[in-house]
């Protein structure tokens, strides 16, 4: 496979870890298929190396189908970290290792990220909602709800070639204006101008992708049927006024 080419062509053998997204944040939402990284996981192993997995994005429910984005691909990681999420927009991040690894961390570090009274407060008020109030099962609904919403007119403006997505992490890719006859070119100054008008409409999304081509909806993840159906009203309203075509 791939991957074992690469550990023998482009390292020494001694690897120390691989980091993964399990979708893929920035880099346009993109969604390797379900034990793609279990499968990387048996190959790495023969060498000993640790497994992290960026449950940045992915982590807390956001996917609907499972609390931790790595639980899709039937492993386990050595380490994850988290952030952002899980202060609800107080400044708090985490890792969570075995505690060998752990253990053998004895060097002194500092971060913005680091914990005080305030931060542990906000963190633990947020996973008690998230948890109490199963906002994994409604990111699983609401992001179906929004999928589901968005698949005619998608399925009919020739400059959107994608609609994805897991849960509340969807994603639009912009591609050239004839995506119908397999003209895929990445589109970022449509993406561009698309962004601009669903904020004339009173809906802040955001950008992504290796070329900037992709746009990144993520509701919160206590988001309501009414809002997702507001949420899809002003994306249908913004690409009916820049043209299907």
């Amino acid at each position: 496979m791939d991957l074992q080419q690469i550990l023998d062509t482009a390292t020494t053998g001694n690897v120390a870890c691989l980091i993964f997204e399990p979708i893929q944040g920035v880099g346009g939402f993109a969604i390797p298929p379900d034990g793609f990284y279990g499968e990387m996981s048996k190959v790495l192993s023969n060498y000993g190396t640790l497994l992290i997995s960026d449950e940045v994005q992915t982590g807390w429910g956001r996917t609907g189908e499972h609390f931790w984005g790595y639980q899709a691909h039937g492993i386990t990681p050595d380490m994850l970290t988290f952030a952002k999420g899980v202060g609800n927009g107080i400044t708090l991040a985490g890792v969570v290792a075995r505690s060998e690894i752990m253990e053998n961390v004895t060097a002194l570090n500092f971060s913005t990220f680091g914990g005080n009274p305030l931060s542990a407060a906000a963190g633990l008020a947020t996973f008690r909602e998230v948890k109490g109030k199963d906002m994994q099962g409604n990111a699983l609904d609401m992001g179906k709800r929004l999928k589901s919403g968005l698949e005619k007119i998608v399925s009919t403006t020739s400059w959107i070639g994608d609609l994805r997505g897991r849960g509340l992490m969807v994603a639009l890719e912009i591609v050239g204006t004839d995506s119908s006859s397999g003209n895929t070119e990445p589109y970022p100054e449509r993406a561009a101008e698309f962004l601009e008008a669903c904020k004339d409409h009173g809906l802040l999304l955001g950008k992504g992708g290796a070329y900037g081509n992709v746009i990144r909806i993520t509701p919160m993840l206590n988001a309501t049927a009414s809002e997702i159906d507001q949420g899809i009203e002003a994306i249908s309203a913004a690409i009916k006024s820049i043209g299907k075509s």
